[in-house]
């Protein structure tokens, strides 16, 4: 299937530049920038690589769910400290070869990259083709407070029952290839032809395909192992199905992410959200044996139909020093600014910084170590870092502005209670605001 137009990233047509600068800003960064800093390789889309990987991945697997075949029966500590997690391990990378051929990058080849796909996605029971739909929104939008898929950005105060499923971290496991995929979760189901997920007959037909295909998948699991299938099967696929969720999530969620709706959103503004993180800083093992798609993911979003995951190492070296180059730039002209209003008396108010607070772009996000307890921190009630409309000095923490904002930004529960109380002096010392 291919993927809607907005998908298509900067060499198709995805509008590349930033808002208009004043004279203190310096000039925009774009995505064709960045795109011309690339070396030419890095677009190369090599199918007998890409089947390596794939031949790699499978074999692992495969050995695993034979090792615990011949062996019978595993201590529960050889259960749930190997092959559970070593098997869930190597699930995810075959995910993320399979996510090539979603993305058109595991091979030229339209029909290769759908063969390969239903063969990896359907074997971890994920539909492929609705998932490559899905998947290629989250792309288009990314960051966009309301057209982004996946995990959908709530604003603090919009939160309902569904605030429950990051309060406590025991549901991370069954969040994604059950409430997601399979329930349909924001985003519509997976597996049904008829979920708001689909909006054509193509689609149907497509999701009727992709799902019959993980349904066969299951069926021979079940007919081949019989109730060993939840130890053998079942059990590592949740791990899989942790590792899926958090490295998403985590790819888009970090201190001060920000986000953004109407006119306040690009498609560079948000993919420089994204967060590149080393899950193993010391060796980086880890981030090569899941294809770099952790440690690569800026580059991944700024050109998801044009870079396999093999070459993502080498695109981030190349656009990282520009986007960091501009983010210098830009702290260096908002410093000049806030000195300009200063000398102006202006306090803060819709001035030099106000308009470049409006053109900024981005920086470069760059987290290391392994985030098990970021995770587990923003999926507890007490510790989650929320959502909240973000102030600006053109836009103050009034109840108005706070209401009519097109830009959010994610804090900590104390960040929040700072904004509230703001808000708050903002209303008493504005009575006709209070009703707002």
């Amino acid at each position: 299937m291919p993927p809607p137009p907005a998908q298509l990233d900067a060499d198709a047509g995805v509008p590349t530049t930033a808002p208009p600068t004043t004279s203190q800003a310096p000039p925009p960064l774009t995505v064709s920038a960045l795109r011309r800093a690339l070396p030419p390789h890095v677009f190369k889309k090599d199918v007998a690589r890409s089947h390596l990987y794939l031949i790699f991945d499978a074999t692992a697997v495969l050995a695993l769910l034979r090792l615990y075949a011949t062996a019978g029966t595993l201590s529960w500590a050889a259960y749930l400290l190997f092959y559970a997690p070593v098997l869930g391990l190597a699930m995810w990378c075959l995910f993320v070869v399979g996510h090539d051929a979603g993305h058109g990058t595991f091979s030229e080849s339209a029909v290769v990259n759908a063969v390969v796909g239903h063969a990896a996605h359907g074997f971890l029971l994920v539909p492929f083709w609705p998932w490559a739909h899905s998947h290629a929104l989250h792309h288009a939008f990314h960051n966009h407070k309301d057209k982004d898929r996946s995990h959908v950005w709530f604003d603090v105060r919009e939160e309902g029952w569904d605030a429950v499923f990051k309060d406590v971290p025991l549901f991370i496991p069954f969040e994604y290839g059950i409430g997601y995929l399979f329930l349909g979760y924001n985003d519509g189901s997976h597996y049904w032809p008829f979920s708001k997920l689909h909006a054509t007959t193509k689609d149907r037909v497509q999701c009727a395909v992709s799902a019959l295909v993980c349904l066969a998948f299951l069926a021979g699991f079940v007919a081949m192992w019989g109730r060993a299938f939840w130890g053998i099967y079942f059990g590592p696929w949740l791990v899989f199905n942790t590792w899926l969720y958090a490295v998403t999530y985590l790819q888009h969620h970090a201190d001060r992410t920000r986000v953004f709706a109407g006119g306040a959103w690009t498609f560079l503004r948000g993919a420089l959200e994204t967060v590149d993180r080393v899950y193993d800083p010391y060796f980086g093992v880890l981030d090569d044996v899941m294809h770099n798609i952790t440690d690569g993911h800026l580059a991944h979003h700024l050109f998801s139909t044009s870079i396999p995951h093999y070459n993502l190492k080498d695109a981030t070296r190349a656009i990282r020093p520009l986007v960091e180059r501009e983010e210098e730039r830009f702290a260096r002209a908002l410093a000049a600014a806030a000195a300009t209003d200063a000398s102006a008396g202006t306090n803060g108010d819709a001035t030099a910084v106000s308009l470049l607070e409006e053109q900024e772009v981005g920086m470069y996000r760059h987290v290391e170590g392994f985030p098990l307890l970021e995770l587990l921190r923003d999926h507890w009630r007490a510790t989650r870092r929320l959502l909240v409309p973000k102030p600006t000095a053109a836009a103050p923490a009034s109840a108005k502005n706070l209401t009519e904002t097109e830009r959010w930004v994610f804090v900590s529960p104390s960040e929040w209670h700072d904004i509230q109380a703001k808000q708050a002096a903002a209303a008493a010392a504005t009575p006709e605001q209070a009703s707002l």
